[in-house]
């Protein structure tokens, strides 16, 4: 055993595995969040535009706290929708960025996502989007740690002999595509969806060697269910929702199950999930607690949502990691539209119970 080496170094070499995994065509894997729900359009770009008015989400990642060389992402979504325009959806915008072993990797995506929507019935609709980005990958050689560094007792001697044999840049465009089919009956609201990420299989070696960005494959399901039923379906405060769900994703040879439930009562969001990461054969599993408020900020036509989640594991091979925690800040203004349809000579807008945020 490595006396010598010290936390910081065990982060920096595990980030060092991270970067193997990501430089394998079979093992490269998106960053994923816990609290996917406030984060859509991510995991599926057909949520641009689904409800009326203006979105913007911010969330925050902080994983791998027990390390020194911790996991830190961000992501960044704004959409409006737009109903008097033959077809169209909406139009959505999204920046991420991933920052691995204290700067070790960095990784920054920025796309555009248009959506179409056809209805099917007063109370049911499909939605279309697509994602188009450029992603931006870049590696610090100098902060890597390599075996001639290394000192039994020492730990960490100094400079390697290795010299750079790739690039320290890459940049490529990368195309996803979605689907999603909501449909509303008494008191409830189900949606189920569907993408496909990843469509060409970009390269992102930083090497001579090619090594495909795989596909991801990405299902998910939700229902809100209202037991305020004199008050309306949307009406939040004072009510009483619980929102059930469950999300999968596939890539390459690795495989994200999520299930479990949110609740709100009178402004406030509580939250029990299950989430199951499976690499090979070997399992990560954790619990995820989630605690948030609701601020109105004009009538019913606008509010700030604020949630924390923790991420606790309950597999003793992950534990020496630490917790993740997660922060998403929402803002939703109902009343905003991409098309004013005063401008437009036949535009007509009529809202019904599908065109709102349910939760």
């Amino acid at each position: 055993m490595l006396k010598g080496i010290n936390k910081k170094t065990i982060g920096n070499l595990l980030m060092l595995g991270s970067l193997l995994l990501g430089l394998s065509p079979m093992q490269a894997q998106d960053v994923n969040f816990s609290q996917y729900f406030n984060n859509p359009t991510y995991y599926n770009p057909a949520y641009v535009g689904l409800s009326v008015g203006l979105k913007a989400r911010l969330n925050v990642r902080k994983q791998w706290t027990g390390l020194s060389g911790e996991y830190n992402s961000y992501a960044f979504s704004m959409d409006i929708a737009d109903r008097n325009l033959p077809g169209a959806g909406g139009l959505g915008f999204i920046a991420s960025s991933e920052v691995q072993g204290i700067g070790l990797i960095k990784s920054t995506t920025v796309g555009i996502i248009p959506a179409v929507r056809i209805p099917i019935s007063r109370y049911s609709i499909f939605q279309l989007g697509a994602l188009v980005s450029v992603v931006s990958n870049q590696l610090n050689w100098n902060n890597l740690v390599f075996a001639d560094q290394l000192d039994p007792i020492l730990g960490n001697v100094g400079a390697s002999t290795f010299h750079n044999p790739g690039n320290s840049s890459v940049v490529f465009p990368d195309f996803s595509i979605g689907g999603i089919y909501q449909f509303k009956q008494e008191h409830f609201v189900g949606t189920l969806g569907a993408a496909v990420h990843h469509i060409t299989q970009p390269d992102q070696s930083f090497l001579q060697d090619v090594a495909p960005l795989q596909r991801k494959f990405v299902a998910h399901m939700d229902f809100v269910f209202d037991f305020q039923r004199h008050r309306g379906f949307y009406y939040r405060a004072r009510s009483f929702k619980i929102n059930p769900g469950v999300l999968y994703q596939k890539q390459a040879n690795m495989n994200l199950f999520m299930m479990g439930v949110n609740a709100y009562i009178s402004n406030v969001y509580f939250g029990l999930w299950y989430r199951n990461e499976i690499f090979h054969s070997t399992s990560f599993s954790n619990l995820v607690w989630l605690a948030g408020m609701n601020i109105p900020l004009h009538n019913d036509d606008s509010r700030l949502k604020l949630m924390y989640s923790f991420d606790m594991s309950i597999s003793g091979s992950t534990n020496f990691t630490g917790p993740s925690h997660e922060v998403s800040l929402i803002l939703e203004l109902d009343n905003i539209r991409l098309v004013n349809p005063t401008k437009l000579k036949h535009a007509s807008y009529s809202r019904n119970s599908l065109e709102c945020s349910p939760f």
